[in-house]
């Protein structure tokens, strides 16, 4: 419910006779609006306000007040007005965990690398490089790598001594390759 005020807090009331005189209440935002531009026509502007009853809300009249959201109005008490605008939402993008600020120092041929890689998302890239050491497929040692060959020999139905063979000339290389180097080895390799 809307009823027109005076600045100075006076109500008005109708003028039409044989009616009692109480306070015009209006529905609706517009039908007050419309007589407040009709009360205009013959008084000055700005001497009477639209003031909202009850909140449209929860219905109570605690510091009801009307306001413009997206150019349409809005009564609200105080209560909701707190509950709906002082409750932080939250904005932006969601939050993906703890933030901790990092002081890397690196080459300048790694940084050119850094920058190329991270593609202008340093954070997004960092964190990439962080769950990717940390995903088991990923964990490189040299037991497993014994172990893959040990399987494959198994499947192949290799006999213990050539298994054994196998084994100590692959531990034997890890001592004289490097990870890339081997990794070259085989995909320059036809098998």
């Amino acid at each position: 419910m809307f009823v027109l005020r005076g600045l100075d807090g006076k109500i008005v009331t109708s003028t039409e006779w044989g009616k009692e005189e109480k306070e015009e209440q209006y529905e609706t935002y517009e039908q007050a609006q419309h007589a407040l531009q009709e009360i205009e026509k013959s008084l000055p502007k700005g001497m009477f306000r639209i003031v909202a009853l009850d909140c449209e809300r929860c219905g109570g009249n605690n510091d009801v007040t009307v306001f413009h959201v997206n150019d349409e109005p809005k009564a609200f008490c105080q209560n909701c007005r707190v509950d709906l605008f002082a409750r932080k939402n939250p904005v932006g993008r969601p939050s993906v965990g703890i933030t901790k600020k990092v002081s890397l120092t690196l080459p300048e041929n790694e940084w050119t690398w850094f920058e190329e890689k991270a593609n202008g998302n340093r954070s997004q890239f960092l964190r990439h490089l962080v769950w990717e050491a940390q995903s088991p497929e990923n964990e490189w040692n040299n037991y497993a790598c014994l172990g893959y060959a040990i399987a494959g020999a198994k499947k192949l139905g290799y006999d213990e001594e050539k298994i054994q063979e196998l084994v100590r000339a692959i531990y034997g290389e890890f001592d004289w390759k490097s990870v890339p180097v081997a990794e070259k080895i085989y995909t320059e390799s036809d098998y």
